[in-house]
């Protein structure tokens, strides 16, 4: 008895990975035909730029010149030298000397004798130029520059033009010259993406727990469970206020009590900003609030059933560690950027005193050198005199780099004193200057101020951090919320607005410390606080570093 065995379509682990092959495939061929690209950029880069100067040295030559500025017919066998020498010596393919008429005089090939050149400009205009040109239906690459003839008494005048040209070549000679890199980028994209589909393969699987999706449709009445089993926290409240579902992560992340469903906002939720936001109707965008030393980023959707609104849905995600890398990143971000400017800075300067030189006012270069030198060690040693943790020393020299090129004076002030630190209260100490630093300095910026000062101290086992602005202060309505709401008057970014300001009370409530916020003399002053472990933020750093 012959029994038939129904087809099975192919699992979903398995099209995804099939998927991400041609994907991967993609990718690859999208590679090679970028590196083809890029390659013959390059080559047209640097021949261009190459021939064109060829091209200008033949046409200075005195006895280019002298053939084509007389009336008489040039005589190509005297020209035929130089055409032989700049073809041996520059490799190029095709080498005219071309008369005012647009004719070739003399040329590499015999065959174009007499023949009308293709040039990109006419030679009457008298123009250089470089690029790209299709001679004979085939594209080169090369130059034209003008021969200009002067006689004693009458002005230049144009009298031909010399056109240097070569081909490019087959673009598998392309590919070849770029095979190894080629090789080593393709070989890891091909490793890691394998590598990749692989996982995430088998990541789908472990997921669904080896389902189909005709079998997970069949768990969808699973809702609760399937909620609580998600890392990101969710809230939902109803149109009353009250709680209609919260999940595992919302009860760890918010300390609800055990049973929050059916209970009014206010009632469960011990934080007022998150209930403020909870409470809210509408979308919101991504809002960072800082709960007990931890940095949540909250978005609020509207939910609604058969276009009836229902009440809101806010997911819950803790943020507190990729925000402390990404402050710590853009501090590092921001020492490139210093660097980078002073590098340009550097070149000028360089010009300036090479100009000097060749003028010869050797005191003024002299007197140049001095200055850039003593104001360069001046802000070094304002800031090592007192900094001797040298991660926060750096950062601050940075700063003050940084400020300078945005129009603003950071200064610290000369009661500053920090001895070396740990590793880790180093970084901290940093992501709250740094961050402190950049909020001062944009809103010294936006009120058209020019000052800003620092002081950071340690005494009592507490490193204190303030920071003054000249800008326009903090309304008395936000200035016991500024640090809980992400409050910022800055665009919104990816994460939230305030996401620097949350940061830095998230790195001193984990270290036990605290932050506020106040109006100056002339601007906002905040302080930071983060107390220091006796024998271990301080003495173990010396112990480190003898």
């Amino acid at each position: 008895m012959w029994s038939s065995r129904r087809h099975r379509p192919l699992s979903l682990a398995r099209q995804f990975l099939l998927l991400q092959l041609v994907v991967l495939g993609l990718v690859l061929a999208a590679v090679v035909a970028i590196t083809v690209q890029q390659t013959t950029q390059d080559f047209r880069s640097s021949r261009s730029s190459r021939l064109l100067a060829v091209a200008e040295n033949l046409a200075g030559t005195g006895v280019v010149r002298s053939e084509l500025g007389t009336d008489s017919t040039p005589d190509r066998l005297a020209l035929q030298p130089e055409i032989a020498r700049v073809s041996s010596l520059s490799g190029a393919r095709v080498v005219q000397i071309v008369d005012l008429r647009g004719r070739v005089v003399a040329s590499s090939d015999p065959r174009d004798m007499d023949a009308v050149a293709t040039l990109r400009s006419p030679v009457s205009q008298g123009r250089s130029w470089s690029g790209d040109l299709t001679v004979q239906h085939r594209k080169m690459v090369g130059g034209q520059a003008p021969v200009i003839w002067a006689q004693e008494g009458a002005p230049p005048r144009t009298v031909g033009a010399v056109l240097v040209l070569e081909e490019y070549p087959p673009w598998w000679d392309r590919l070849t010259d770029a095979v190894p890199d080629l090789l080593l980028v393709l070989g890891i994209a091909a490793v890691l993406g394998m590598a990749g589909a692989l996982v995430l393969s088998r990541l789908i699987r472990r997921q669904t727990r080896g389902l189909e999706p005709a079998e997970i449709a069949h768990l969808a009445d699973h809702q609760e469970a399937l909620l609580t089993g998600i890392h990101e926290g969710v809230v939902g409240v109803g149109l009353d206020g009250t709680v209609t579902l919260a999940n595992a992560s919302a009860h760890r992340l918010l300390h609800l009590p055990g049973d929050p469903v059916g209970r009014p906002v206010q009632e469960v939720v011990p934080h007022a900003g998150v209930a403020d936001l909870l409470l809210a109707q509408g979308d919101s965008e991504s809002t960072v609030i800082v709960v007990d030393g931890r940095a949540l980023v909250l978005n609020r959707r509207r939910a609604s059933y058969e276009g009836r609104s229902v009440g809101t849905v806010t997911t819950l995600m803790d943020r507190s560690d990729l925000m402390s890398m990404q402050s710590q990143m853009s501090a590092q971000a921001s020492v490139t950027d210093v660097l980078r400017a002073q590098t340009h800075e550097f070149d000028n300067r360089l010009h300036t005193i090479s100009g000097l030189l060749q003028l010869g006012e050797y005191d003024e270069a002299v007197a140049l050198i001095d200055e850039v030198s003593r104001r360069r060690t001046r802000i070094n040693e304002t800031v090592t005199q007192r900094i001797a943790d040298p991660r926060v020393a750096a950062l601050l020299v940075a700063k003050i780099t940084s400020a300078a090129e945005a129009g603003v004076t950071l200064s610290l002030e000369p009661e500053s004193t920090l001895p070396r630190l740990a590793p880790g209260l180093s970084a901290d100490v940093g992501t709250v200057l740094g961050n402190l630093v950049d909020n001062a300095v944009d809103a010294s910026r936006a009120n058209s101020g020019l000052k800003v000062s620092t002081r950071v101290t340690l005494s009592d086992n507490v490193v204190r951090v303030r920071v003054a602005d000249t800008g326009a202060g903090v309304d008395a309505v936000d200035i016991e919320r500024i640090f809980e709401r992400g409050w910022s008057t800055k665009p919104s970014g990816p994460a939230g607005r305030g996401v620097g300001l949350a940061l830095v009370q998230a790195i001193c409530s984990r270290r036990g410390g605290d932050v506020e916020a106040a109006n100056g003399d002339h601007g906002a002053v905040l302080t930071a606080r983060l107390p220091v472990r006796p024998g271990r933020d301080v003495a173990a750093a010396d112990q480190e570093h003898p």
